[in-house]
């Protein structure tokens, strides 16, 4: 008995230690962690002083959630990793202020054009750093591949966002990169369409002039080069500029197209005493400006009798529909009348959807307009001859 009992406080003594340094580690954890939510307290509230102290208390409560989560359940580190993102999109104002306050740091910076060229030069790289490997997929999803027309001028890093957010290695990209962009903005997107076997620019390039013809002739360009890419069958292709982004996932946005069943979503509006002030006179760009500007001078009536619409520059387009846009001789009659007119990207797609007479495939004559898109109607200035952020 006296051997069990002077042997006891031997295996203690190996323990201590052990357990000491647990504890001294929990303590220590304890301590950063509420200096942590300290923080993130005062950070809310020097940023919004309307962010109550119940809203703090469920920012702070919802972190120690996600932060657990986030241990349990390792993932690549995103640049967006201080950030509850599924709160921000369910729309709780205090992880929506935190976040604003988090854009204003001055130690945060996009990488340039020139430095996304260099970064896109090496594929492995570029894979790693933005995370291309990351796709599943469904069978659903795979059955029905999309085409993308992006129209860009600026912003590598914003261009690539939109891109990455769309891809799917079963889809097909065409990238119209403006003609007057930087060597730099160029070289970058160049480089990014190398890395990915689906993604291609544009064969035909042009200097695209906000509210002219040439606006139209880019996603013409891509539709064109997008059919006659044989490497992948896609259903429909969706338009968009640079500065939009996908509220929608691509299983999503399949769901939403199936629906459609081979119809397209143009927006056409047609008033009978509607003022057709963009296509009753002839429009030409100004070369000091490189403004559209208004010559004064009548315009003659538009072939086949149609009836000018007006809708938005961006939709949902069928294959078939595309197909009839790009090579049927009524519908290249009609582009070619618009070269002189106003915006005529805003009027093309919608006259040859509302003029059922012509034909178009793809266009259901019932039912209310509807779009597949929300757009913002930012005021902010722009370069006088380039596309803003949505029109």
């Amino acid at each position: 008995m006296m051997i069990i009992f002077t042997r006891l406080p031997r295996m203690n003594q190996r323990r201590r230690p052990l357990k000491l340094f647990i504890q001294l580690a929990f303590v220590i954890f304890v301590i950063l962690f509420f200096n942590h939510m300290k923080a993130r307290n005062m950070s809310i509230q020097s940023y919004d002083d309307h962010v109550s102290p119940e809203n703090i208390k469920i920012v702070l409560k919802k972190d120690l959630y996600w932060t657990l989560k986030k241990r349990l359940n390792p993932r690549p580190e995103r640049l967006v990793s201080e950030v509850n993102c599924q709160a921000i999109i369910e729309g709780d104002i205090a992880h929506i202020s935190y976040a604003s306050k988090l854009l204003d740091r001055v130690d945060f910076k996009f990488v340039t054009d020139r430095e996304m060229g260099k970064l896109a030069k090496n594929c492995d790289v570029f894979f790693k750093s933005f995370d291309y490997n990351r796709f599943t997929v469904t069978q659903e999803e795979l059955d029905f591949p999309i085409a993308y027309s992006l129209i860009t001028y600026k912003d590598a890093v914003q261009s690539e966002m939109l891109l990455r957010a769309t891809y799917r290695p079963h889809n097909a990209y065409c990238i119209h990169v403006d003609k007057s962009s930087s060597s730099d903005f160029f070289d970058a997107m160049e480089a990014v369409s190398k890395c990915l076997p689906n993604v291609f620019i544009a064969s035909k390039l042009e200097d695209v002039i906000y509210e002219g013809y040439s606006r139209l002739q880019a996603d013409i360009n891509c539709m064109t080069d997008l059919l006659s890419y044989t490497n992948v069958n896609w259903k429909y292709l969706i338009n968009l500029p640079a500065q939009e982004y996908p509220i929608k996932t691509n299983t999503e946005t399949v769901k939403i197209l199936k629906i459609l069943n081979g119809t397209s979503s143009v927006e056409s509006i047609y008033e009978k005493k509607l003022s057709h002030r963009r296509t009753s006179e002839m429009y030409i760009v100004n070369p000091w400006t490189l403004r559209v500007m208004g010559t004064g001078l009548p315009k003659k009536q538009p072939p086949f009798n149609v009836s000018i619409g007006k809708g938005s520059a961006y939709g949902a387009f069928s294959r078939n529909f595309v197909d009839f846009a790009v090579n049927d001789i009524k519908a290249r009659e009609i582009l070619k009348w618009t070269a002189d007119t106003f915006s005529p990207d805003e009027t093309f797609w919608a006259t040859l959807a509302m003029n059922k007479h012509l034909g178009t495939p793809g266009i259901k004559y019932e039912g209310r307009n509807s779009k597949l898109q929300i757009v913002n109607h930012s005021q902010k200035k722009q370069q006088p001859n380039k596309q803003p952020s949505n029109k």
